[in-house]
């Protein structure tokens, strides 16, 4: 390990230490329970600095954004891995006003529910503005996409989920 690798991990462990906080909370909606986060983060660390302290380490530019994304794709990874084995009843429904209660399962339930009533693009563009705490700017970099887009796919998908809540009220 040279010592430019040493510098990177130091950053990325700094980082770490500063930013746990916004993963821990977007990495928990994403997956939908704390245990589940700490473990993403954990494999995310593990990855990042086996990844960094090779040789021939890449270049990373904003190890911040960097973060984001391999958490990102980890726990999109997480996610499919979990619908090919769950198998949820056609019949079973859940009616998101249903309780209302200041546990992070139920709040979990309600807002999964009506990001996954919005494109899988918008409702990514949500939880890393959101959850992760990034700037719109940063939201890009990690998606790869152009700023337009990101800020028309939140806009877009916050709209959808302002409607599907409206739905939801007058059926009460």
């Amino acid at each position: 390990m040279n010592q430019e690798n040493d510098i990177i991990l130091s950053r990325l462990a700094k980082l770490l230490e500063a930013e746990s906080p916004h993963l821990m909370r977007y990495a928990s909606y994403r997956l939908g329970n704390t245990e589940n986060a700490k473990d993403a983060l954990q494999d995310v660390f593990l990855k990042m600095h086996s990844r960094l302290s090779e040789n021939a380490s890449p270049q990373v530019n904003d190890l911040r954004n960097y973060l984001f994304r391999t958490l990102s794709n980890l726990c999109t990874a997480k996610l499919c891995e979990q619908k090919k084995q769950n198998i949820v009843p056609l019949d079973e429904k859940f009616d998101s006003m249903e309780t209302v209660t200041d546990d992070f399962e139920s709040d979990f339930e309600r807002i999964s529910m009506l990001l996954n009533h919005i494109p899988d693009e918008q409702a990514e563009v949500i939880r890393l503005r959101i959850y992760g705490n990034n700037s719109f700017a940063e939201v890009a970099d990690i998606l790869s996409i152009p700023l337009p887009t990101v800020k028309s796919r939140f806009l877009y998908g916050v709209e959808k989920i302002r409607q599907g809540m409206k739905t939801i009220k007058s059926t009460i």
